[in-house]
């Protein structure tokens, strides 16, 4: 072998060396991608229907069906929901005279359902009767048909809205929830438990007061007051052994 075929071998073998290296990179990356993929669907749900659809939930949706069926909004979801107040928000937002009659009747839905104060309203439907709670008749009694500006204009009465045949119920505040007449009824067997043994168990049923005594502080007032007892005592028997002369001595 000669020199220049040696070379030529040398030569060849290290660019081939050389080009290989690149490529041994481009796999190693490759093989760590592909691992991360493997990792994240081993994390993520395996039908790939469920994750189209969770994509789909948060997704914003077209609100034109909701507007032209309001009764599609309670079925909606929550993100859903928030979506369609918002853009109805902000409509109204705007000039109220550039609503459209399906904004706001989405809107009253929204706000009162399907009935909502209108509910015991039975003549809704009849557009020539007057609603069931105005406070004065329809037609109205005309009393005069030439008024002059001499005629006395009389208040009227005072009418209550509540007390109309159709609102009763509604503004019938006496009637409570069981769970408020519990609580209630709870409340008022408390206080006549209490009051009954304020009232006869007295002073006899009331809890004892437990004293906490210091033998030893009681024991040196005991040896304090024998021991003035003794002085006492003795000063007594030293006036009495003293005779009547013993005044003259001094």
């Amino acid at each position: 072998m000669s020199l220049f075929t040696f070379r030529r071998l040398a030569t060849t073998s290290s660019s081939s060396t050389t080009n290989s290296q690149p490529e041994k990179k481009a796999q190693a990356a490759q093989l760590a991608l592909q691992s991360l993929k493997d990792v994240g669907s081993l994390l993520s749900p395996s039908d790939p229907s469920s994750s189209s659809s969770s994509d789909d939930a948060t997704q914003p949706i077209d609100t034109s069906p909701i507007y032209a069926n309001p009764q599609l909004f309670p079925h909606l979801s929550l993100l859903h929901q928030g979506q369609v107040v918002a853009e109805l928000q902000s409509k109204y937002d705007k000039n109220w005279h550039k609503l459209q009659r399906k904004d706001k009747l989405l809107g009253y839905y929204i706000s009162y359902g399907n009935w909502g104060v209108r509910e015991h309203f039975t003549n809704w439907s009849q557009p020539d009767s007057a609603p069931l709670d105005l406070p004065f008749r329809v037609p109205s009694e005309i009393r005069k048909v030439d008024p002059a500006p001499t005629d006395v204009v009389k208040p009227l009465e005072m009418v209550k809205l509540s007390e109309t045949p159709v609102r009763i119920d509604q503004f019938d505040y006496k009637k409570m929830d069981p769970a408020t007449k519990f609580c209630i009824y709870l409340i008022v067997f408390i206080a006549m438990v209490a009051i009954y043994r304020d009232k006869n168990v007295g002073e006899d049923g009331k809890p004892v007061e437990v004293k906490i005594e210091d033998q030893y502080e009681i024991a040196r007032q005991r040896e304090e007051q024998e021991r003035v007892k003794r002085v006492e005592e003795e000063e007594r028997r030293q006036r009495e052994s003293r005779k009547w002369y013993y005044l003259w001595l001094r």
